[in-house]
């Protein structure tokens, strides 16, 4: 799917879809890399948040982002489309606030943000529209930040790649690796690259593997319809034994509205 800005270029739009993360709530939470565990405290201190600082995270998911952040914070707004990841965030952190929304139907006041985050979620929205957005919502001097694990090569196992296209063929992902790109033609001023890391490995047992499998927009429980029992077995099968690695760092691209 492609939209046109106005400059011309023909830009991916990633897909609609209410149901992108139907029932992945609970699996997300157990499944996903963790976020380095000092990059609440680090993030707050570079972009200057404080107790009266009011900071949305856009595409929320279960909170792990918005709850992190809403100790240097004086209010957190955790947006997300999906009713089952926000009840799961609500049960964590009662302190934020949480907000059943697109992305692309937010309407803060001018100015009413000092930041927006993003973990892992703004190449599912209408990029340049957000990016335009915001710069509204956003005070001046205010932040921008795209927070993401840095992923180890091959993070899910070719097999597993191969068995979710052999029950629902093969998943083509738009390229949406355009952000940097269409912040600046928004006029953000960016980024800076910050890189938070905890030193050790991570051991993830077999059932954790396996939700980080069913936490992906390619691959939620529902998609395999009546065939779900024979793929989650064969699944178990592939991912029966524990890994362990390296405990991923963070990356946080930091952005500021002039």
């Amino acid at each position: 799917m492609v939209d046109w800005i106005s400059d011309g270029k023909e830009r991916e739009v990633a897909p609609r879809d209410d149901d992108l993360f139907k029932g992945a709530a609970e699996y997300y939470e157990l499944g996903r890399l963790p976020y380095a565990a000092r990059l609440p405290e680090v993030l707050a201190e570079e972009i200057g948040l404080g107790p009266e600082s009011v900071v949305a995270d856009i595409g929320c998911g279960p909170g792990p982002l918005a709850i992190a952040l809403a100790p240097y914070c004086g209010r957190v707004i955790g947006v997300d489309p999906d009713p089952d990841m926000l009840a799961r965030g609500r049960r964590r952190d009662a302190s934020v606030t949480w907000l059943r929304a697109r992305a692309e139907d937010l309407a803060f006041e001018a100015g009413e943000l000092d930041a927006v985050v993003f973990g892992r979620s703004f190449h599912w929205t209408d990029r340049p529209l957000m990016a335009a957005r915001l710069r509204a919502f956003v005070r001046p001097g205010g932040h921008l930040a795209l927070v993401s694990e840095m992923h180890r090569p091959g993070r899910i196992p070719p097999q597993v790649k191969e068995l979710i296209a052999e029950f629902l063929g093969e998943y083509r992902r738009p390229k949406l690796d355009d952000e940097e790109e269409v912040l600046a033609a928004a006029g953000w001023r960016g980024p800076r690259r910050l890189t938070v890391r905890t030193e050790g490995t991570l051991t993830r047992d077999p059932e954790t593997r396996v939700a980080e499998v069913y936490s992906m927009s390619s691959s939620t429980r529902h998609r395999f319809g009546a065939r779900l029992p024979e793929f989650d077995r064969r699944l178990r099968e592939l991912l029966s034994e524990p890994e362990v690695i390296p405990f991923p760092a963070t990356l946080a691209r930091i952005w500021t509205n002039p």
